[in-house]
């Protein structure tokens, strides 16, 4: 019982030293939002909610039916955070103009928009990351670059209307990619230069071209036979195959489609010129009921917390953090997500008291276990930077990430703590084993593709190595994570 007062006693001090200079959080009510494939979190009127969920199922119907794939449930819903303020969208974003973007996290893809005019479909980049999400998802091979940015930015540009979508439009976001330039012959597409930073006006300028090329070449395999060119449909789908299984892009494609490539790329043109399609679907509205589930204060500061955390804005969690509920539902988890940022400031008093508490008192869910284990992982970490190591914390950490990932099985960050702490312990066999655990739980995570396939290459095992490296070149969006992974792979051909 002194312990517990004790306990009290420093959690009320660091709340009012938290407190101190910091702005007030939104107080709308906030609530879950679930559809057949999507969750969405957010404080904006029911009504609007409900349209932007049903335009979000619309264009996946439309996605789905346009390639042929079956009609079946997605294995996670993807989460949405949709913001009634754009002030409050700004503090993650750092932009409250832009209508929203999309994210890969250790929790899965997020889709972060705010309430608006423009609607969700007047954001085309979010539905290209999504179709992005979906190929993924739904197929067995990995694309080359060219074929998954144009059938990304094909699909992105669809119209929504009334009873039909559209897709085929000409991208908005890339109008300015032919105001100067001509676009990329079919061989620059083929064979795309390695990644620079994008900082530079010309490079920025030429992958906006290779974007919109992409598209184009994209669009008159796809839907070329429709302006009476020939049906490439089935030749491309041959032609992607053979190029996943390794053959050279260039050398089978005569091979598959019929033409060279010059012969292509002038059919391709004449298209562009006179041809160009928009394919129309019959896509009716969604008309399934959406629930919604009014979200407790802890459980909202937990969420945006957590995406702050995710978006590198730890003081921004921690605003929210020190609004939380005490001994409210949710508590525990707000309070150790607390003690997980201190520690990361190096100040540590907090996780030992909460740990004290928390390991004598009560069951854990595995939010709570996970950021124990991180609060000890952290311990651990800052000790052997000093070349000190202490058993009780490496134990610690291993025996909450062991509970969280057993409690929480589908949730990646627990298996993160886990294979971080075997790490730094040297055992790579027993953090290979947690890495390729989370990989059958979510073999399509982006982040965690990367982590083992840098990790492997790092112990030589450069041919185990290879597929997770191949699939962070076809997939991720970030110049440096996709350069770093091309380099491995061409220093161990």
């Amino acid at each position: 019982m002194q312990r517990f007062r004790q306990t009290s006693v420093l959690l009320r001090t660091l709340f009012v030293i938290f407190a101190i200079g910091c702005g007030s959080a939104s107080a709308n009510d906030w609530y879950e939002y679930q559809s057949e494939n999507f969750t969405v979190y957010s404080d904006v009127p029911e009504p609007r909610v409900n349209a932007l969920m049903r335009d979000l199922e619309r264009f996946r119907r439309t996605a789905i039916r346009f390639t042929g794939q079956e009609e079946t449930p997605e294995n996670k819903k993807l989460r949405v955070f949709h913001f009634r303020e754009s002030r409050e969208f700004g503090k993650f974003t750092g932009d409250r103009k832009i209508a929203g973007l999309y994210r890969e996290t250790w929790e899965g893809p997020i889709i972060f928009s705010r309430d608006g005019d423009h609607g969700i479909s007047g954001s085309g980049l979010i539905f290209h990351e999504y179709v992005h999400h979906l190929m993924r998802e739904r197929s067995g091979i990995t694309y080359p670059r060219w074929y998954s940015e144009g059938f990304a930015e094909l699909l992105a540009s669809a119209e929504l209307r009334k009873k039909t979508v559209l897709v085929g439009g000409l991208p908005e976001w890339r109008l300015s990619a032919w105001a100067e330039d001509e676009p990329l012959g079919i061989e620059q597409l083929l064979s795309p230069p390695p990644l620079a930073s994008q900082n530079d006006e010309g490079d920025s300028r030429y992958w906006n071209n290779y974007y919109a090329s992409a598209w184009l070449l994209t669009h008159y395999l796809q839907l070329g036979h429709n302006a009476g060119h020939p049906d490439f449909r089935a030749a491309t789908s041959t032609y992607l195959k053979a190029v996943a299984a390794g053959e050279n892009p260039h050398k089978v494609f005569e091979e598959h489609f019929g033409k060279t490539i010059q012969e292509m790329e002038r059919g391709m043109r004449a298209y562009m010129r006179d041809d160009i399609h928009r394919h129309e679907l019959d896509i009716p509205e969604y008309t399934y009921s959406i629930p919604r589930r009014k979200l407790n204060e802890n459980e909202r500061l937990h969420l945006l917390a957590n995406e702050a955390v995710d978006f590198g804005k730890p003081q921004l969690a921690m605003k929210y953090l020190e609004r939380s509920e005490q001994q409210g539902l949710g508590w525990r988890e707000n309070l150790t997500a607390m003690a997980v940022i201190e520690a990361q400031r190096k100040n540590y008093t907090l996780g030992e008291e909460v740990a004290k508490d928390i390991g004598e008192h009560g069951q854990l869910s595995h939010l709570t276990a996970a950021n124990l284990a991180n609060f000890y992982l952290l311990r651990l970490q800052a000790l052997t930077l000093t070349r000190k190591w202490d058993d009780y914390f490496y134990e610690a950490a291993l025996k909450y990430g062991k509970n969280a990932v057993q409690m929480g099985p589908d949730y990646l960050p627990a298996y993160r703590a886990l294979w971080t702490t075997y790490q730094l312990k040297g055992k790579s066999e027993e953090a290979i084993q947690v890495m390729l655990a989370a990989y059958h739980q979510d073999p399509n995570h982006l982040n965690l593709n990367a982590t083992i396939g840098f990790y492997l290459a790092h112990l030589g095992k450069d041919a185990l190595a290879r597929e997770y490296l191949e699939r962070v070149v076809a997939w991720s969006h970030s110049e440096d994570l996709r350069a770093r992974a091309e380099a491995m792979l061409e220093g161990r051909k």
